[in-house]
């Protein structure tokens, strides 16, 4: 794969192949990068949709609107998302 040969020319080794990763500053990272963005905005509008859905659905079976029935999302949590870290070692 792309991170394969990403890790094996930038002398990445990690214990589990499920670790591949590659340096940010890389094609192989900033392509990550806009992957996982576009897989971000895809899920935060399936979730919104389906919000809008269930909230509908709800209204339609209590007879009465969304608003009405006061349902709003508690948490709306992303989860695989890479955030860009810093960090000092040894000092």
């Amino acid at each position: 794969t792309a991170m394969d040969k990403a890790m094996g020319r930038d002398q990445i080794a990690v214990n589990d192949r499920q670790l591949a990763c590659a340096r940010i500053d890389s094609q192989e990272g900033q392509d990550y990068l806009a992957g996982m963005a576009a897989a971000a905005n895809y899920a935060w509008v399936n979730r919104s949709s389906m919000t809008f859905l269930v909230r509908q659905a709800f209204a339609k079976v209590f007879e009465t609107t969304p608003d009405d029935l006061d349902m709003h999302v508690v948490y709306d949590v992303s989860h695989n998302i890479a955030k860009e870290e810093e960090h000092v070692v040894d000092g």
